[in-house]
């Protein structure tokens, strides 16, 4: 009888130990898969096949819900498909299991913005920048939606900063001129846009938006310049035509002015009636032909002809 015991009791150990075994594998083996498939889905990012990747990363997830840099690596790819929404929901759940990286709250910070959630956009890349405070682009990208909401100082502030810790980085001159300009501080704008120009030269909306900031001092000659450099680099900017028309017209120069307002409506017709409608009073008070959009001529203005209007 105690034999029958003891051998009862042996085997009710070993069941419960078969049954312990279990129930810890069983995790153990899903993390692994997880595993599996995060690298797998890796491989594929580095092949370029986005599909594949992200069906990997989305095992990757349902094997193991806090794998962190799986839903990071599903963040990127929607991203990067624009689907910003899928992108806000991978990020959101790759910053709630790794809190501390500010990359990643960067990252999920785009993402709002792209998915047009600009309130959330900014307490992100907040987060993002006392995590590190020395990053010019989360800075920069602060100060620019600061800028859309109408806190001018706000983004005068991060801006500066971003040009204090990227002096190289031609787009942070320019994006503080652009909220300097906001802030009526045209002088210190064209300084901006200046440095901006001379680091790299070769961008239409640098020259652009120093025609702009010339334009708002009533520097004619200036503002010509610089919106001549702009259409120069981009024959399409047509906001650039639009201004260069006006600043023409404001020196007197017929000629160049129909060619510039010809230009505007050639490329831009219909896309703002309202300017198209002016454009069209300007060319007819000048005697020019306003085309219309089947390319034909309208009929000559009524004004005195082509050539230097009277000073």
């Amino acid at each position: 009888m105690a034999h029958t015991r003891t051998t009862r009791r042996r085997w009710l150990a070993f069941f419960a130990l078969t049954l312990t075994i279990v129930f810890v594998a069983a995790p153990a083996r899903a993390g692994a898969e997880a595993s599996a498939h995060y690298r797998q889905g890796m491989a594929f990012k580095e092949q370029g096949k986005v599909a594949e990747a992200i069906a990997e990363f989305e095992k990757a997830v349902v094997d193991k819900p806090k794998h962190g840099m799986a839903w990071a690596s599903l963040g990127h790819l929607y991203k990067k498909k624009g689907e910003f929404d899928k992108a806000v929901d991978a990020y959101e759940h790759a910053t709630a299991i790794i809190a501390k990286d500010a990359t990643l709250w960067s990252n999920l910070g785009m993402a709002y913005f792209r998915a047009n959630r600009v309130d959330d956009a900014l307490a992100a890349l907040v987060t993002s920048c006392r995590l590190d405070p020395k990053n010019a682009e989360v800075r920069a990208s602060i100060g620019t939606i600061k800028r859309q909401k109408g806190d001018i100082p706000g983004a005068i502030q991060q801006l500066r900063v971003a040009v204090k810790l990227a002096p190289k980085d031609a787009m942070h001159h320019n994006n503080l001129g652009i909220a300097l300009g906001a802030g009526k501080q045209n002088e210190e704008a064209r300084k901006q846009f200046e440095q901006a120009i001379a680091l790299d030269g070769s961008v239409a909306d640098f020259h652009f938006n120093l025609g702009v900031a010339y334009r708002r001092d009533e520097m004619v000659d200036e503002a010509i310049a610089a919106y001549s450099q702009a259409v120069a680099l981009d024959p399409n900017k047509y906001q650039a035509w639009y201004d260069l028309g006006l600043m023409h017209r404001l020196n007197h120069d017929n000629d160049k002015a129909l060619e510039a307002f010809g230009k505007y409506l050639e490329i831009a017709r219909g896309k703002d009636p309202e300017a198209d409608k002016r454009v069209e009073e300007e060319i007819d008070e000048m005697g020019g032909t306003v085309k219309a959009p089947d390319g034909k001529d309208k009929g000559k203005g009524k004004g005195k002809g082509k050539g230097k209007s009277p000073k």
